[in-house]
């Protein structure tokens, strides 16, 4: 069982913003929506087209870095890196999301090269448009290539 998180599979949800839409019937019963609306008052403020996404706290922002600094430690009591579930309550490829947001996500992962991060989406379609529109800011800065972004994308397509 995860420590910190009742998810199987991660040891560890980092949620750097909260809020979607809706692409299919695979979003028919979304966890993510049920938990924005009961946290909302009843509706699901960051749900759907043009609804405001709720970017997550500075001090939640800081999650990763712990987690990769106490890479040593895991590794020794679990023979294995950490597992970080990224936006359980979002998907990073959401076409709302601004750009800058997912830019900030890139590079957490960058700086957190003992993790890996495990993101889910159905939005495979905008995986190479978001990374083509972030690669260039990235790419531009002084220290992009030191630590290259690793993660495991799941791409849960649905039917529209």
């Amino acid at each position: 069982m995860s420590e910190n998180t009742k998810i199987e599979w991660t040891d560890h949800t980092w949620n750097p913003w909260e809020g979607c839409q809706k692409v299919g019937p695979g979003c028919d019963h979304c966890y993510a929506e049920g938990h924005n609306a009961r946290f909302g008052g009843g509706q699901a403020p960051n749900w759907g087209p043009g609804a405001p996404r709720r970017r997550t706290s500075a001090t939640n922002w800081r999650k990763p870095f712990r987690w990769n600094a106490a890479h040593t430690a895991f590794a020794a009591v679990h023979g294995r890196r950490q597992r970080v579930f990224c936006a359980s309550l979002a998907d990073v490829f959401d076409n709302e999301v601004p750009i800058e947001w997912f830019i900030d996500v890139l590079d957490v992962w960058r700086q957190t090269p003992n993790l890996d991060k495990l993101v889910l989406t159905k939005r495979v379609g905008n995986v190479s448009k978001r990374l083509a529109e972030a690669f260039n800011v990235l790419m531009a800065r002084a220290d992009c290539a030191e630590n290259p972004t690793v993660a495991w994308l799941v791409s849960c397509p649905t039917n529209t």
